[in-house]
């Protein structure tokens, strides 16, 4: 097999790795880099060979946000993923192409949007879901054939790893892999035994584990810190990736309500994650692998944002949970704005549930202290933290360690390192060094081609 990451760095952003088996030539994910604008967030696109498909494994846009521009290159060429994927893909790039025009119109990038809403529905027409655990037959047009297993990959809602067969070899690639139960998406079903070349995410490799941190602990210490702040008269901001995570917060929410173990209070959202509900609803009764319910906000009262915002400084009117989407409180997004109304007060809590880059205001945020300043640039505000900010370890990514458990249980001739910051890809390239000498470990720089 030759590889060629065509990510434009060494890190996690626009993930795409092209393949080349034998006469089959395929892409793994085609995503946008989300800390680069225009045409520099998408892959290395220029020169692909013709395809004979694309292999989505999950929908966030860093895995699925050049997709558009792949089908715009190569008109017709299919696109292999699981049934809950088919079923939002075209709703997370038609979110896509909305925050684009709005960048384009309020920070003049000229290049965006860098696809259409008219490009959607040929990649949608071009989707073509495998039921997980069910190994399927491609042939291409040299009569060459590869079989494919799709594998419930846990961290979200669809994704999968993925394993091809051919010619007596087996090629697996991770994907984004979780191998904890979450309470809307069950835990990485990968199958066991050896493989000859494993493709590994990296995600957690300069992150240690930490001692007795386990998802349960986390979910009652969240539980307790709303409680505390909501008898003390105080807001709770909890920033949440639209997809995946704001569904798992609210059905947390909505099993302790049911358990009275969560004071009650008006529970506020807005945001692409409020529409992607009605989505993960459809996942659950369609695709299976999913367990999440429209009803969990009827259940829980969700109300929605519109209309709350006061002036930057000024404490909520209305005290609650505020459930918004933007994980990383990105600027000009409702979360971002709430944030500036409850930093300067005491009694008010932010709780991270998700990782924040650092180069972001959520980023930015964690790493100053009570007492520190904290500028909300597009608002010209300087606030005083005097707020609480607390995180919370709700990551949907394995550890390294439950990713090296799964590298020693492959025991592959090869190992291809991707998804992942230099100083993670460093550390698992240290310790596949020691825990599997026999195995030849590719760290591929961008754009170069591997024979692995």
């Amino acid at each position: 097999m030759r590889l060629t990451d065509l990510n434009s760095a060494q890190d996690i952003g626009a993930n795409c790795l092209l393949g080349e088996i034998g006469s089959f030539n395929f892409l793994v994910d085609a995503g946008m880099h989300p800390k680069r604008i225009g045409n520099d967030a998408l892959p290395r696109l220029n020169h692909l060979p013709p395809l004979d498909f694309v292999l989505l494994t999950h929908c966030h846009l860093d895995h699925i946000g050049g997709l558009p521009v792949v089908l715009r290159k190569q008109p017709g060429v299919e696109i292999l993923c699981s049934p809950a994927s088919a079923i939002i893909a075209k709703r997370i790039l038609r979110n896509s192409v909305s925050v684009m025009t709005r960048q384009r119109d309020e920070a003049g990038i000229k290049a965006y949007p860098l696809f259409t809403y008219g490009e959607l529905d040929p990649v949608e027409r071009a989707l073509h879901p495998l039921p997980l655990l069910s190994t399927r037959t491609v042939r291409n047009a040299d009569g060459d054939e590869i079989n494919i297993t799709l594998y419930p990959a846990g961290h979200v809602a669809g994704a999968v790893g993925c394993l091809f067969e051919y010619k007596h070899r087996k090629i697996f690639f991770t994907g984004d892999v979780l191998f904890k139960d979450q309470q809307t998406v069950p835990a990485a079903q990968f199958p066991s035994g050896p493989v000859d070349t494993l493709v590994t995410e990296t995600t957690h490799g300069a992150t240690p584990v930490q001692d007795g941190v386990t998802r349960a602990g986390e979910t009652e210490r969240l539980l307790e810190t709303i409680n505390h702040t909501i008898t003390h008269g105080g807001s709770v901001l909890i920033p949440t990736f639209a997809f995946g995570r704001m569904q798992e917060i609210l059905t947390i929410l909505n099993e302790a309500r049911r358990r009275n173990a969560i004071t009650t209070c008006p529970i506020f959202c807005s945001g692409l994650g409020v529409d992607l509900a009605d989505y993960l609803d459809m996942m659950s009764r369609k695709a299976g692998f999913v367990n999440f319910r429209r009803q969990v906000l009827q259940e829980l009262k969700v109300q929605p944002l519109s209309q709350r915002f006061v002036a930057p400084g000024h404490d909520l009117p209305e005290k609650g949970i505020y459930v918004l989407s933007s994980g990383m409180l990105v600027e000009n997004t409702p979360a971002w704005r709430i944030a500036a109304n409850l930093l300067e007060h005491a009694r008010n809590t932010i709780c991270f549930v998700g990782y924040c880059d650092p180069d972001t205001p959520g980023g930015r945020l964690l790493a100053r202290k009570r007492g520190d300043t904290f500028l909300f640039q597009g608002l010209d505000y300087i606030a005083t933290i005097k707020a609480h900010i607390e995180r919370f370890y709700f990551s949907g990514h394995a550890t390294r360690d439950e990713l090296m458990d799964f590298a020693r249980q492959c025991d592959p001739r090869a190992i291809v390192i991707t998804h992942g910051d230099p100083d993670a890809r460093a550390w698992f390239e240290e310790e596949l060094a020691i825990e599997l000498p026999h195995a030849k470990v590719t760290n591929p720089d961008p754009g170069k081609a591997y024979q692995i």
